[in-house]
């Protein structure tokens, strides 16, 4: 699989969690919705041309995610890698919205070791802050 090195990059979860791969993946569940409602949030906040259009009624929790995204640093495709791993754990793993860095620390661990196929690699130690803020931003908008 080539690196994801842009948000762009970032696949449907169909693409990511093929019906063949997990027992529980064999009808578009809460990990399906949780990892492309995730994804569009990281697609909007990047000014992407795939992301969808918004419903005419803004979601309040959606626009707060994206405007938070936004803010976690300048250019969001040079931390693909870690917002992918951002992703992986509110969609699939799901903590508490306010999960601090400490408390994240083992579910990136475990991300990273179901992505490290889709060419993400470990985070540096300054880009943990930024995944638990992606994640912090991303968790009200999951489905439970």
């Amino acid at each position: 699989m080539p690196a994801i090195t842009s948000i762009d990059q970032i696949p449907p979860s169909r693409t990511i969690f093929p019906a063949s791969s997990h027992p529980d993946l064999q009808h578009p569940g809460v990990v399906h919705h949780g990892w492309n409602t995730g994804r569009q949030l990281l697609l909007h906040a990047a000014g992407s041309p795939l992301a969808n259009p918004m419903t005419s009624q803004p979601h309040p929790l959606r626009q707060q995610a994206i405007t938070d995204l936004r803010a976690l640093t300048e250019h969001l495709d040079g931390v693909a890698g870690p917002l992918t791993l951002a992703l992986y754990v509110s969609a699939v793993q799901q903590p508490l919205a306010d999960a601090d860095t400490t408390a994240l620390l083992p579910l990136i661990g475990e991300a990273l070791a179901d992505l490290g196929d889709w060419g993400v690699r470990a985070p540096l130690p300054e880009q943990l802050d930024l995944i638990t803020r992606a994640v912090q931003a991303m968790q009200p908008c999951m489905p439970h």
